[in-house]
């Protein structure tokens, strides 16, 4: 064999040995690549994002939609917005000293700006809104003044625009009854479990006791009516309406702490039935079930956002947002707050669901008054 065929085969087997190396050690980046995809943790279902803030700090809200009608219309289909709305509220300021509010403020998500709406007759916390039959409804709530901040109150107030200067009276709930679950289902207001007062006295929260009371108000009759009481009494949940059924989530009771059971009603029956509790928390140390939480439904299922926890030895805020698929019967937990609070209201809008207001510690602690939005 000559020399130059033996150079050439030098080098052929040179190449061959650097394409096997070299081909080996792709494989090896190309499977360490698969194994630490493998092995990260899935990115976070939902998106956050920060939005005007409120307009003053807020906590122990209970907002709602509502639908307004522009005075022109640019075609012959009706075309409204949704805006949200809150009224009243407590804050409560690092030296001790508290606030109940008496104003309505409104949010609108095309000029991320917030405005005012009628005030309320009086000042109130935990009074809530619902938005029924084109009307906007206001429901119980908590009165404040020298001789304690808990009065529990029974009155209904109504509007009809946004423009309003007065709140209308309406025929007040049977019973003094708040931080209830209050929406709007088959037709009618129903207002379901909370706090009632234990006896003759209604002015500070050891006053008060967990009911299991559900009305159904009839707003062209201007009356209320019993419906089959909540299974769970139980006060600080939340409640969501989905295909016609309405789903009480979580919250506390008085002698137990809070608890993960979830309830959903059904109107036309009259009947309600247990669904899959809430998912334990990720937070380290908190109990599994959220009190003052909050609750929106997108695409048919229901978000569920924040909340507290109050224990001998510990208490906190959740970050945990969960997710539920009513026609599985299924719960699973997307993308954290990356503002955890309790005392919050949250919203679902055109293009997602706003979370607004609440405190950011447990028992009043951090009153904000922040605006996310979360989308997915």
């Amino acid at each position: 064999m000559t020399d130059r065929r033996k150079s050439e085969l030098h080098k052929s087997e040179l190449l061959r040995r650097e394409l096997l190396i070299g081909g080996a050690a792709s494989l090896a980046t190309l499977s360490a690549g698969r194994a630490l995809a493998e092995s990260a943790p899935p990115a976070p279902i939902g998106i956050w994002s920060e939005r005007a803030p409120m307009p003053f700090p807020v906590q122990e809200i209970y907002p709602t939609r509502f639908w307004r009608e522009p005075a022109e219309m640019t075609s012959f289909k009706p075309h409204l917005e949704g805006v949200l709305v809150n009224a009243g509220g407590l804050s409560v300021y690092e030296d001790g000293d508290f606030d109940v509010s008496d104003r309505v403020t409104i949010y609108d998500p095309i000029s991320d700006s917030w405005g005012e709406g009628p005030r309320l007759p009086e000042a109130r916390h935990h009074i809530a809104l619902v938005f029924h039959n084109g009307f906007l409804f206001a429901v119980g709530g908590f009165y404040a003044d020298d001789r304690g901040i808990w009065q529990m109150q029974t009155s209904l107030w109504r509007v009809e625009s946004l423009s309003d200067r007065y709140w209308a009276p309406q025929t007040s709930l049977p019973i003094p009854q708040a931080e209830s679950v209050a929406a709007s289902v088959g037709g009618h207001i129903h207002v379901v479990g909370g706090r009632a007062p234990a006896g003759s006295l209604n002015a500070s929260w050891g006053d008060h006791i967990d009911t299991d009371m559900h009305w159904a108000y009839d707003s062209g009759s201007d009356r209320w009516a019993p419906r089959a009481p909540l299974p769970t009494p139980r006060n600080s949940a939340t409640g969501s309406v989905v295909n016609g059924l309405l789903y009480v989530i979580g919250g506390r009771t008085v002698s137990d702490g809070n608890t993960p059971v979830v309830e959903v009603y059904e109107p036309v029956s009259d009947r309600w039935q247990k669904c899959a509790p809430l998912p334990a928390s990720a937070n380290a140390g908190a109990p599994k079930g959220q009190s003052g939480l909050a609750s929106a439904v997108w695409n048919g299922k229901i978000y569920v956002f924040g909340g507290e926890w109050q224990n001998p030895t510990t208490a906190g805020v959740y970050a945990d947002v969960f997710e539920y698929d009513p026609r599985q019967d299924k719960w699973r937990a997307v993308a954290s707050m990356p503002r955890p609070r309790h005392g919050l209201g949250a919203v679902a809008l055109a293009d997602g669901i706003y979370v607004c207001g609440g405190a950011t510690g447990p028992s009043g602690q951090g009153t904000c008054n922040y605006l996310d939005k979360f989308e997915i």
